[in-house]
């Protein structure tokens, strides 16, 4: 009987042993689980990359309107009419570096030195003198018009009016005055006082716009 106790007392302990090894096995699975189901969760982390690089795109698309910062320093505003010399083929003045009043400096980068001026009223005017050689001359200008009624405005050469104007309707961008050029003659070498203003003065019918954007005046020796 005695043996039978401490057998029986034996078996029990065995018992217990592989009951507690059992659950301890279990708990070790359970935690190699956990570390499976939290692989998932790093995917998450890739769609906040992709978020990340198309914020970026925003970012960049952003900058790039801010074209002021881009363009060269504006050329400061001179207090009287500048004088140019008329030499080879081909002479450009770039309205921003005339005397004028009542137009608004633009900055543009689609302008030929990155600045234009607009034309504001009936009264505004800017103003320049260029010393000619004898001979014949074609003057065309650059200029972004608007809409149709804001295309023409006036050319003076000396006290002679020239109205020039672009395409009617307007094509949306920059264009030469070709279709108006203003065509004149000197006999002699001159200096002349290059004027551009809304209006004819002494012909009414000849009256021009404004709001255009005017980049150059341009002069070609044509003989």
């Amino acid at each position: 009987m005695k043996m039978t106790k401490k057998v029986c007392v034996m078996l029990g302990l065995f018992a217990v042993s592989a009951v507690f090894f059992s659950c301890g096995s279990t708990a070790n699975l359970d935690s190699s689980s956990a570390k499976k189901t939290e692989k998932p969760r790093a995917s998450s982390g890739g769609i906040s990359g992709a978020s990340s690089d198309s914020t970026g795109s925003i970012t960049g698309y952003g900058s790039s309107v801010n074209e002021a910062d881009k363009l060269p320093p504006a050329p400061k505003k001179v207090t009287e009419a500048p004088k140019f010399t008329f030499s080879g083929s081909k002479l450009q003045i770039e309205l921003e570096n005339m005397y004028y009043d009542g137009f608004t400096l633009v900055g543009d980068s689609k302008a030929s030195a990155s600045y234009a001026l607009k034309l504001l009223n009936d009264s505004s005017w800017a103003i320049a003198e260029v010393n000619f050689p004898a001979g014949t001359y074609e003057a065309v200008a650059n200029v972004l018009a608007p809409s149709v009624n804001h295309t023409r405005f006036n050319l003076y050469i000396n006290k002679d009016t020239y109205l020039i104007y672009g395409s009617e309707p307007p094509i949306g961008k920059y264009e030469l005055t070709t279709r108006a050029p203003a065509s004149f003659t000197l006999e002699q070498p001159t200096t002349v006082t290059v004027k551009i203003q809304q209006n004819d003065i002494k012909n009414p019918a000849n009256n021009g716009h404004n709001g255009m954007t005017i980049d150059y005046i341009s002069f070609k020796k044509t003989k």
